[in-house]
């Protein structure tokens, strides 16, 4: 928890010298309405491409970094980036550079705020995370069902609100966990091992005789996957 807090203060202290830099560049570039009238005035606006196109690339990786590819707020940020705001259209006018950085501006100040968009996640995480406690809980007093029982919970809560951040609903988990894998937000052998421990937790939760098949051992490596793999998704 302490290093996550350092990162965000690291993170709303770029962000801050971004929305310094995006005003900047929003005073000194021109309008979409009079580029290309004046041969000096788009030399001048053409100087500060490579400034505007450091800022914006710079402004992309950190939101990607901090809340994901499908991330509202980046998405948010690309949309004005690229606006065109009539039939020449393009980007770096004055205009997309103060609405990109009014952009970065909410999301400086939503951190500092404490309600940025995985806010609930976090907190869930904390209960999740709390559940898993007791499921060990569980296991070394020799209640194997019910550990294996609670970490099935805890694995299939945790990645349905993990996928749903990202964009991914689905009714069943198999096809939860395949639409991640797709869509490259989790890679094949996470997938197959989600796959594997989720079966062991339902032969708890259903009863079935081939949960007996598990040690105990065997149930604490399945807890701690659910710990070291999905809790830190």
């Amino acid at each position: 928890m302490r290093e996550s807090i350092l990162k965000d203060e690291k993170i709303i202290e770029k962000l801050s010298e971004l929305i310094k830099e995006g005003r900047d560049l929003g005073r000194k570039l021109n309008t979409e309405e009079y580029l290309g009238y004046s041969s000096s005035s788009q030399s001048e606006n053409v100087s500060l491409y490579p400034r505007a196109i450091k800022w914006s690339r710079d402004s992309t990786n950190l939101l990607k970094l901090r809340f994901g590819a499908n991330s509202r707020y980046l998405g948010d940020f690309v949309d004005e980036i690229n606006r065109k705001a009539g039939e020449r259209g393009g980007r770096f006018y004055k205009e997309n550079i103060a609405n990109a950085t009014a952009i970065i501006e909410h999301v400086r100040d939503a951190m500092v705020t404490g309600l940025t968009e995985d806010l609930f996640y976090k907190r869930e995480l904390q209960v999740f995370s709390d559940l898993l406690d007791q499921a060990l809980e569980f296991l070394e007093h020799g209640h194997t069902i019910a550990a294996a029982i609670y970490g099935r919970i805890v694995l299939e809560t945790t990645v349905r609100e993990y996928a749903r951040k990202e964009g991914v609903e689905e009714k069943k988990f198999d096809q939860v966990i395949i639409k991640l894998r797709q869509k490259g937000i989790i890679q094949k052998p996470i997938e197959s091992s989600l796959r594997a421990n989720y079966q062991l937790g339902s032969l708890a939760a259903h009863g079935d005789k081939n949960f007996e098949d598990y040690s105990k051992s065997g149930i604490r490596e399945y807890l701690n996957f659910i710990r070291d793999k999905v809790l830190t998704l």
